[in-house]
């Protein structure tokens, strides 16, 4: 019994197009939008999907559907635990027990005595003289007051000085 050959009698699914393949008739590609084509012949390597002598475009975009109705809130999260450090915050803003606290967290006193306090005084001191340091000294208290320090602080450091 003799045999007839057809051809290709459905699709073949090829994947995304390229530019680099070849196609047999039937072949079938999705460009990088999404739509399919389908060759209407053997296409060549190369040859563009916009080429109608060589694809069909299967598939086109619809009208854009209606936007639908606004979901319910989610439920509410836990709020977590109170953090142990301080954050920064306007200097205005925090207590007492809060400056002491973060100046305890990053040793302010003992950073302040051991560098800026001891090496303003002696600078003052042996180049200055006294007339030029009772007219700094109070700017820098006011400067260490401003700056979180209490005025028990600055008396400690200015006694510390003396001797």
């Amino acid at each position: 019994m003799p045999t007839l050959s057809i051809g290709k009698v459905r699709y073949v699914w090829k994947g995304t197009w390229s530019a680099t393949a070849s196609y047999d008739i039937l072949d079938r590609v999705q460009d990088s939008d999404g739509f399919i084509y389908e060759s209407i012949k053997a296409v060549p390597a190369g040859t563009v999907l916009t080429n109608t002598s060589y694809w069909i475009k299967l598939s086109v975009q619809g009208p854009r559907g209606l936007k639908g109705d606004i979901g319910n809130d989610g439920p509410k999260g836990d709020p977590g635990e109170a953090p142990t450090a301080i954050l920064y915050t306007e200097q205005n803003n925090l207590t007492d027990a809060q400056r002491a606290q973060a100046r305890t967290n990053i040793g302010w006193a003992a950073a302040f005595a051991a560098s800026f306090a001891s090496a303003i005084a002696a600078w003052v001191t042996s180049t200055l003289g006294s007339k030029i340091e009772a007219y700094l000294v109070p700017i820098l208290k006011q400067l260490c007051l401003d700056n979180g320090a209490t005025q028990a602080e600055i008396d400690a450091l200015e006694n510390e000085s003396d001797s």
